[in-house]
């Protein structure tokens, strides 16, 4: 009898070892549009996609041998307008519960970084549910201009005070790289986000995410108030080349934008007054449009009383543009001083009129 007690014993073991790298992931969903979720596996060596079905209740399962390389598995849904993040770990059953209407607020639990992500959803519940109640009554119109009400703004900055407060509490995890991450990684805000950084303890040092965010700063630099601005070699609508030289002793604009953005519209950013105000021998504007039909882009532009200098993305340059100003959202403008240095990055038109008119006196 303790022979086969003995043998049970170690065949268990050996089943709990065999396991201990598996991650399950279970859930219930209410509210989904569509029975079908889409998983993306984020791995260093690459992201591979799949998809699964919840039943009429929006229960799901996902069994998934953890891979050392597995950072992160990202589930959309609703035509993949939504999603939510895992943060999977061998050996562990993670819980998925929440309302599809509310993304931010899906409690996930079952692994360290879970757990402590969803501590700070509890923390965070009411904005964030007043946050989500807002964005989801705002017509399309007014997501496609990136407008908003003002409590909208004031709600984000109590967002970023809670994060803040979070990340100082809990240096030591890895919930609070990902934080930052998410609430302070804006190009205006990388004095803060290195702040930040520096109070995460040494021992997360070799964390990818972390890794991942101080490359992004270090790259973010080249790019902010008091850098050089990286140089360039574009050719307009015209046929003519326009490097840095091109603008040689004069202040200088460039201006990221495209057709289908709204908000990227000269008269809204004011370039329009801009151009009426100051001549070309003082300052000038070159639009960078992302959309590579030229001929589109000049039809709209012929339609104003300014003839603007203007790069398409025909043969990718706007695209090289956008990398190297490392642009990622629409509209983006920065000012450049006689020497070539960038005096200010900023997507507010009225800011940039205010700081224009006063370097231009």
């Amino acid at each position: 009898m303790k022979r086969i007690v003995y043998i049970l014993s170690v065949l268990f073991s050996l089943l709990a070892c065999e396991n201990s790298r598996t991650c399950k992931i279970e859930g219930r969903l209410s509210g989904l549009n569509s029975t079908t979720l889409y998983a993306i596996y984020e791995s260093s060596e690459g992201n591979r996609i799949d998809t699964l079905a919840c039943d009429e209740k929006g229960d799901f399962a996902v069994f998934h041998e953890q891979d050392d390389n597995l950072q992160a598995i990202t589930f959309y849904y609703n035509d993949r307008e939504e999603w939510f993040i895992v943060y999977p770990e061998g050996g562990k059953t993670i819980q998925v519960k929440g309302d599809a209407k509310y993304p931010q607020l899906i409690r996930i639990k079952g692994s360290g970084i879970n757990d402590k992500l969803s501590e700070f959803k509890k923390k965070a519940e009411t904005i964030l549910r007043e946050r989500a109640d807002i964005i989801n009554n705002m017509n399309e119109n007014q997501l496609s201009n990136g407008e908003g009400p003002p409590q909208l703004a004031n709600l984000d900055l109590a967002l970023k005070r809670l994060a803040q407060d979070f990340i100082t509490k809990n240096p030591k995890e890895k919930a609070s790289v990902i934080l930052i991450s998410e609430y302070f990684m804006h190009p205006e805000e990388m004095e803060q986000t290195e702040d930040l950084l520096n109070l995460i303890s040494p021992e997360l040092t070799d964390y990818y995410m972390l890794k991942d965010l101080k490359a992004r700063i270090s790259k973010a630099k080249t790019t902010m108030a008091g850098a050089k601005a990286p140089a360039f070699n574009v050719t307009d609508i015209y046929g003519q080349t326009i490097t840095p030289d091109s603008f040689l002793n004069k202040y200088y604009v460039l201006a990221f934008t495209a057709l289908w953005c709204d908000m990227c519209r000269t008269e809204v950013m004011m370039l329009d007054h801009i151009a009426a105000e100051y001549p070309k021998d003082s300052l000038e504007i070159l639009l960078i449009s992302l959309d590579d039909e030229t001929d589109d882009v000049r039809d709209r532009v012929l339609q104003d009383s300014v003839q603007w200098n203007l790069v398409t993305d025909s043969a990718g340059q706007a695209i090289d543009l956008f990398e190297k100003y490392n642009v990622n959202s629409l509209p983006e403008c920065f000012l450049m001083d006689k020497s070539g240095i960038i005096k200010l990055r900023t997507s507010n038109g009225v800011e940039l009129k205010q700081i224009i008119d006063e370097v231009m006196k």
